[in-house]
């Protein structure tokens, strides 16, 4: 029967969880376990196709379930869109982010997370580590408030008038 090798699978993926865990934390062998996890894991993938296949209602809700979701915008819990909460996180930290450039650090576009990040303060430095999103460090470049002195590295601008701000 087609559940009865699901529940087989499912419980050595179980087995294979607990030795996640043993391996993260130096009892078993690392490479191996993670092997393993990961073809129990596609099995179990493998197998949950099949049997959705199979039934004709869970087949069509799936459908149009997936329909649905291509159209639909992604929000939080609190209803707001990424950008918006993006956003709201640059205006929270810019006040921090100016004052550590004005102190002579500088910002680093992360490559793939695409945020830009303080570098060169102290390590006891809150402000040291803080982050606004590539977009917003890009348009404080376009705007003239900082410099591209590297390949995705920015400074203040030292020729920017205080005042201005």
């Amino acid at each position: 029967m087609i559940t009865a090798r699901l529940n087989r699978l499912l419980k050595a993926y179980r087995i294979a969880k607990s030795l996640f865990g043993d391996a993260n934390r130096g009892l078993a062998l690392p490479g191996p376990v993670f092997r393993w996890c990961h073809k129990v894991r596609m099995a179990v993938w493998a197998e949950i196709d099949l049997v959705r296949r199979l039934i004709p209602h869970i087949r069509t809700a799936n459908l149009k379930q997936e329909k649905t979701m291509a159209y639909r915008t992604e929000v939080n819990d609190a209803g707001e869109s990424p950008s918006a909460s993006s956003r709201r996180q640059d205006d929270k930290a810019m006040k921090d982010i100016i004052s550590a450039l004005q102190d002579g650090a500088h910002l680093r576009i992360h490559p793939k997370v695409r945020r830009a990040a303080i570098e060169g303060l102290p390590e006891k430095d809150a402000r040291n580590g803080r982050t606004i999103s590539a977009h917003r460090c890009k348009k404080l470049a376009k705007e003239g408030i900082i410099l591209e002195v590297a390949m995705d590295r920015y400074a203040f601008n030292p020729d920017l008038e205080l005042e201005a701000l």
